[in-house]
Parts: structure tokens; C-alpha cells; sequence
């Protein structure tokens, strides 16, 4: 029963965060706001919408081959079709606890082509190591690009005081429950051979950032991949005439805070539009719709893409 209530709660309560911040959102949000986004949505170019759904889902199939690489060395080949079902169904349920999709990514190609769990779990642990460093470097690009030396402070802080503070809320969660697991790893000898064993395969894992054959094409991959995500947010301006001539800079500034709004909530819930939208209004561009449109068409991709990719792997278990 008390597992049970522990399973619940880590689903409503990053959900129940997420609807408060799209409510207080929308709330905030005045008529004039309200019927922009109902004329954005009547008067999009829904060509360059498409596009932008054709580059992300593009961006989707690489991080899948390129997934392949990391597995290759510790000696298994997955099929793409399956390392694909897996990336977009952990994408999914990255909507109910954050994060939580690359325990379940690792689990489900454990499922499909018995690639053990510590193992495949490690590469993921790689490939986020590097998508660190990349989003490291686009901060850093964003920076050197603002003409305002205040202006970079003002899009990290763009969220307000009450989202800082559930930034460090997580944070503090987060380390409580890393002492609490460290001593019960200390006291319990089973738990600590079973996790000790894990270990071992999962530094196999790692390890193979190192001895993969096909480094430059992971490199390539690595910098179309994240080359997706900026295209997505810039080609989705083209469809309005408030955002068809956004800057570089502007683009950039925006989708450093929205990478940090889905890393935060499930699927940047509530967050996403918010800090887009205070983002834009810093380079002079008032248009709310312009974060939700984006925010919407994306969520809808990746709940169709990844809802169908869970469904088939669900469906061959049986």
C-alpha cells in the first residue's frame, strides 16, 4: 500500500506543478494575450509548422542511430526500429516523473533485444554527459551573442523568484534522497553487492564513449541532434509574421530556457510558454502565442510519436 502511494505521488505531484504553472500561466495571460494566441493558431503557416514537427522528428531518429555507437562496443547491435521505440517511449513518460524516461529507456531495450539494464542505462548516462556539455556550449554562444552585457542575466532569471526557488526545492529533494540511498547502501550487505554488481556493468557502459569505432559519426550526430532542436524553435518562427525576422540571438536565448523548463517539469508544463515568452519580450517582440504554439505542436508530437512507440513495444511483449 505505502509503495503504492510513493508511485502515485510521483506522478501527480511533478503533474500537479506543471498544471499550477500553465494555470498561473494562462491566468496572467490579458484578452489582448488570449485572442493573439487564437488568431496565431487561425493564421499560422502551417508549412513551416510541419517543418519544424519533420526537423524534431528527424532530430528524434538520430539521437536513436546514434544511440547504436555507445551499444556496439560492449557487443550488442540493437535493431534502430527498437533503440527508436525506446528513446520516444521514454520521452513519454518523461511526462510523469522527469527523468524518469531513461530508467524506462534502458528497461524497455533490456525488453526488445536483452541489453542488460546497467549497461544500456550507462550509455544513456554518456549521451547525458555530452548533451550537457552541448547545452553548455550554446549558453556560452548565447552569451558572447547578447549586445546587452545585463541581458544574458535577465533571460537566466527570467522565470522569477518563485521558479528559482522550486529549482532548489529539486535540488534539495534530490540530495536528501541520495544520503538516505547512500546509508541504506552502507547497512544493507545484500543491497550492497546486488548494487556493487550493477556498477561493475554499468562502468562497462561508460567505458564505451572510449572504445566505440565510430567516433566521428557520433560526433556528427551529436551536433545535428542538438542542430535540430535550435532549427525547430527558429523554423517554427517563420510561420508568424510577429517572429518571421527573430535574431540569432533571440532564438538561442529562448531555447536555452526552454531546454531548462523541460529538464525542470514534465515537458516544460506551464514553464516552457512562461519563460519563452519573457525571453522575447526582452528583444521587443510581445507575442505570448509564439511559446505556447511551440510548446503545444512539440508536446503533441512527441505524445503521438511516443504513445505509438510504447504501444508496439507493449504489443510485441505479449
Amino acid at each position: 500500500m505505502k509503495g503504492r502511494i510513493i508511485k502515485i505521488l510521483k506522478f501527480v505531484l511533478p503533474l500537479g506543478i506543471g498544471v499550477y504553472l500553465s494555470w498561473y500561466f494562462l491566468s496572467g495571460l490579458s484578452d489582448e494575450d488570449i485572442q493573439q494566441t487564437k488568431d496565431a493558431f487561425y493564421n499560422a503557416n502551417y508549412f513551416w509548422i510541419f517543418l519544424s514537427l519533420i526537423i524534431a522528428l528527424a532530430g528524434h531518429l538520430s539521437r536513436a542511430y546514434r544511440w547504436l555507437f555507445l551499444l556496439e562496443p560492449l557487443g550488442y547491435k540493437p535493431k534502430l526500429k527498437n533503440a527508436y521505440h525506446a528513446v520516444m517511449s521514454g520521452y513519454i513518460i518523461n511526462y510523469t516523473v522527469p527523468r524518469s524516461g531513461e530508467l524506462a529507456r534502458a528497461g524497455l531495450l533490456t525488453q526488445s533485444e536483452n541489453v542488460p539494464f546497467e549497461k544500456g542505462f550507462a550509455t544513456i548516462v554518456v549521451e547525458r554527459i555530452i548533451d550537457v556539455l552541448m547545452l553548455g556550449g550554446i549558453v556560452l554562444l548565447t552569451t558572447v551573442l547578447q549586445t546587452n552585457s545585463d541581458q544574458f542575466e535577465k533571460i537566466m532569471d527570467s522565470g522569477g523568484e518563485g521558479s528559482s526557488m522550486l529549482i532548489w526545492y529539486i535540488l534539495g529533494a534530490g540530495l536528501l534522497m541520495g544520503a538516505v540511498g547512500f546509508i541504506v547502501y552502507l547497512k544493507n550487505q545484500k543491497i550492497k553487492s546486488w548494487v556493487n554488481a550493477k556498477m561493475l556493468g554499468f562502468w562497462e557502459g561508460i567505458k564505451s564513449v572510449w572504445t566505440m569505432k565510430r567516433k566521428w559519426e557520433f560526433v556528427f550526430h551529436t551536433f545535428f541532434i542538438w542542430g535540430t532542436y535550435i532549427g525547430m524553435m527558429w523554423v517554427s518562427a517563420l510561420a508568424f509574421e510577429e517572429t518571421r525576422n527573430i535574431p540569432l540571438e533571440a532564438v538561442l536565448a529562448a531555447f536555452v530556457v526552454s531546454a531548462a523548463a523541460i529538464a525542470l517539469l514534465p515537458g516544460g508544463m506551464g514553464v516552457y510558454p512562461l519563460w519563452v515568452t519573457a525571453v522575447l519580450s526582452m528583444y521587443d517582440i510581445d507575442f505570448a502565442a509564439f511559446g505556447i504554439f511551440v510548446w503545444v505542436s512539440q508536446t503533441l508530437l512527441i505524445l503521438a510519436l511516443g504513445l505509438l512507440s510504447l504501444a508496439i513495444l507493449q504489443w510485441r511483449k505479449k
